[in-house]
């Protein structure tokens, strides 16, 4: 009896279904009571905002997050401090399932002094992504099969060439490997971005017998 051990792998793609926007919201100045209701105001009305959207359907959740704040004083010369200057930041993050509304919302955030707009994050739903890795994972099979058949035939040429599945592991538990890449990022700068795709890998170690 030969034993025969090989990988199999499948990659698939659809495009993204929801995206996660992250909004640094920040305000600075002299005046430290003006700079901290200056942040307050502009975080509430961010805040209500992405409110809104999860109550309106467009997201799915969303997480005001806590400020924090610091002083620093600048050096304006050798040896020399100026007067101090108080910071207030927080970031608000919008998990978007429409993504129509992702755009026009990155658009209008942009431009919004005191607001900073991160990289979206892309994602598919859970349940997507689970129906996306089955089929990966069924096709990675086939392909272990394939090339076992392959070796099966090099092996006995002229002969009985089937092998027969032992045990499957997937390549990460098995020995290691790079995790499953559920997300992408991209450069959301306004309305015309384009939704990218995000892939999928099964990967598996099986073993056979001939």
């Amino acid at each position: 009896m030969v034993t025969i051990t090989v990988e199999g792998t499948h990659v698939l793609a659809q495009p993204a279904e929801r995206g996660a926007l992250a909004l640094d919201v920040a305000a600075q100045g002299a005046d430290r009571d003006d700079v901290v209701a200056r942040h307050a105001a502009l975080h509430n009305e961010l805040a209500g905002i992405a409110r809104g959207r999860r109550d309106a359907g467009v997201a799915s959740a969303f997480d005001a997050g806590s400020p924090w704040a610091w002083t620093e004083r600048p050096h304006t010369g050798p040896d020399r401090q100026g007067p101090p200057i108080h910071h207030v930041t927080s970031t608000i993050t919008v998990t978007y399932v429409d993504l129509d509304a992702l755009a026009a919302d990155v658009g209008a955030f942009a431009v919004r002094a005191g607001v900073g707009v991160q990289p979206v994050r892309w994602d598919l739903s859970p349940e997507s992504r689970e129906a996306l890795l089955d089929a990966a994972r069924g096709r990675a099979v086939d392909d272990a099969m394939r090339r076992a058949r392959s070796y099966a035939a090099a092996i006995r040429p002229g002969g009985p060439t089937e092998p027969t599945l032992v045990s499957v592991a997937e390549r990460a538990v098995h020995g290691g490997g790079p995790g499953l890449p559920m997300l992408a990022r991209a450069e959301a700068a306004g309305p015309a971005y384009t939704t990218p795709e995000i892939q999928v890998e099964a990967a598996i170690v099986a073993t056979f017998e001939l």
